[in-house]
């Protein structure tokens, strides 16, 4: 007979950490497992400021250019549309999924701009809208009484 001293505090047990790494194992290849496409599609972007305007860059990639409508209204700036998956008649299972797809909505508020005056451009998966600064937005020091 082997005697294992073992300790009292439920944190260093082997069924402690085994159970959920065990769980977590067993889940990852079952289909009602979390995947990236139950997330939705959220793109990324960068907003960027120049001498006289600002740039927001949003990346798109596998998004047509006709599913992008960019709206403004109320000093706010709104990039929706979808990223949508091809259909295929096919009987592969996916083995790992991890491309988001589906509706997304951005918005960026933008302060006061002429919205006639911005313009937008969509390459190679990125989608870049430029915004004028306002003339009348201008920095300045308050004072303080």
């Amino acid at each position: 007979m082997t005697i294992i001293k073992s300790n009292s505090n439920p944190l260093y047990t082997d069924s402690y950490f085994q159970r959920p790494l065990q769980s977590l194992l067993n889940s990852f290849f079952e289909e009602t497992s979390l995947r990236a496409s139950d997330m939705g599609f959220s793109p990324s972007s960068d907003i960027v400021e120049n001498e006289h305007h600002y740039e927001i860059h949003v990346a798109l990639a596998g998004v047509k250019k006709e599913d992008v409508k960019i709206s403004f209204e109320g000093n706010v700036l709104k990039i929706e549309g979808e990223k949508k998956q091809e259909h295929k008649e096919d009987t592969s299972k996916f083995f790992k999924r991890e491309i988001s797809y589906g509706k997304f909505s951005r918005s960026f508020n933008i302060g006061d701009t002429d919205a006639s005056q911005i313009e937008a451009e969509f390459k190679d998966g990125l989608l870049l809208v430029k915004i004028p600064k306002s003339k009348i937005a201008k920095t300045s020091s308050i004072s303080i009484k």
